[in-house]
């Protein structure tokens, strides 16, 4: 892999891109980590776009809400705190979006309100989670692009705050005053089976040969990781699409597990959906890691269901475990990555648990291909040692954690990380 470029004094220059991926609220916590490590490492006022896809949407949405106050302290890790983390931990942990989409979208039904399920679910992600109402009122840095997938072309749909269109339809610069940024974070997060798709209306959006309306659904059918928008540039791009020369790919969708019963029915139908996007997700990190080994791209590719301390060097050789040295215990590290990804409420130490792995894993990948990058100490250790005892209690809490839908249980005793 090549080094990272250096101005004429020496000094390090980035133009980061990040990719974070679908997987619900679990993708969200696990990207607030890598946030978290790059703040620290004072790297995230050179991330200058971030490509997402729905609970890597819903988590890059906030990023840019608060995008003015980040920049006015520095992005620094105490802004990143302050501004995104903690406000967006205290809602997921203490309220349950899904069951307050449910009971909101039941009431619509009845005052006989005709507006989708998909578009209340927007409703709600705006009403607790952003400030900013419109998506063409966002901070221009950086450059936030939330992906879902159109229904009619099979072709990615974006909406950012410098564009919106598609391949198919072309791209509109800037995006139109009506779009709301809760929409198109409902739009990205419409999972299929689970969200009904969000319709927009392209009524006066000047989108190319575009049928009145069209469906909406999560970008993950289309790319789970968010990827495609930088591997495919010269494919298309408007004028205003920022591209960074360093990617971070932040891969949350976990683990399709190998099991021995048939298949029928809707279970049959949400297992070839799981299938589906794990197959499209395993040939775009195949492309993306040849490209790195290749040195046609510059980056590194965090997975949550890899464990810092089996990372490999380009030359098959493992990192110096100095690099891993407060990661997770390797007995948390499946069923974290098999917590459910729908929009429920997550416990504290669920949330802390994710967001940790993938500070330490951001670490131990940036430490042993780039170590000018690298955090020369991480301060947030808060699993660094985990008691034998305390360690399998986790490991219970996300065993069963890892349910779809699940009956609401007891608080956890204590809040670790």
């Amino acid at each position: 892999m090549t080094g990272v470029a250096a101005d004429s004094r020496g000094k390090v220059s980035l133009k980061i891109g990040l990719c974070l991926s679908g997987g619900g609220f679990r993708a969200s916590f696990y990207a607030l980590g890598v946030l978290r490590y790059l703040a620290e490492g004072n790297l995230l006022k050179d991330v200058v776009s971030v490509s997402a896809v729905s609970g890597g949407s819903i988590i890059a949405a906030v990023l840019a809400d608060r995008g003015d106050a980040l920049a006015a302290e520095g992005w620094t890790l105490d802004a990143l705190l302050e501004h995104v983390d903690q406000p967006f931990r205290q809602v997921v942990t203490t309220r349950n979006l899904r069951n307050r989409w449910l009971a909101r979208a039941l009431g619509a039904r009845l005052r006989g309100r005709r507006v989708g399920r998909g578009f209340i679910l927007g409703e709600v992600l705006a009403d607790y989670l952003y400030q900013t109402r419109h998506v063409r009122d966002l901070p221009s840095l950086p450059q936030v692009i939330l992906t879902a997938t159109d229904l009619a072309s099979g072709r990615a749909f974006r909406i950012a705050r410098d564009f919106i269109g598609s391949y198919a339809f072309g791209y509109v610069e800037p995006a139109p005053p009506s779009v709301e940024l809760g929409f198109a974070a409902a739009a990205s997060a419409a999972v299929p089976a689970l969200f009904a798709p969000v319709s927009l209306r392209t009524g006066g959006l000047a989108l190319h040969d575009a049928p009145p309306v069209l469906s909406l659904g999560d970008g993950g059918i289309y790319d789970n990781l968010g990827l495609e928008w930088f591997q495919g540039w010269h494919s298309g791009r408007p004028s205003s699409a920022v591209r960074p020369d360093f990617l971070i790919v932040a891969n949350a969708g976990g683990i399709l597990h190998r099991t021995s019963h048939p298949y029928g029915g809707l279970r049959a139908l949400w297992r070839s959906k799981d299938v589906q996007y794990s197959q499209t997700t395993a040939l775009r990190i195949r492309w993306f890691v040849g490209d790195l080994l290749g040195d046609r791209e510059r980056g590194v590719y965090l997975g949550i269901a890899l464990d810092p301390r089996q990372y490999l060097l380009p030359d098959g050789t493992p990192i110096h475990p100095h690099q891993y040295e407060g990661a997770l215990p390797s007995a948390l590290v499946t069923p974290l990555a098999g917590l459910r990804t729908d929009l429920d409420r997550f416990c504290p130490e669920e949330a802390g648990l994710l967001s940790y792995h993938a500070y330490w894993s951001t670490h131990a990948r940036i430490a042993s291909l780039y170590p000018e990058l690298a955090v020369a100490a991480p301060k947030w250790r808060a699993f660094a040692t985990v008691a034998p005892e305390d360690a399998e209690r986790l490991r219970r809490l996300l065993v069963s954690g890892a349910k779809r839908l699940r009956r609401p249980r007891r608080r956890p005793r204590r809040a670790l990380g």
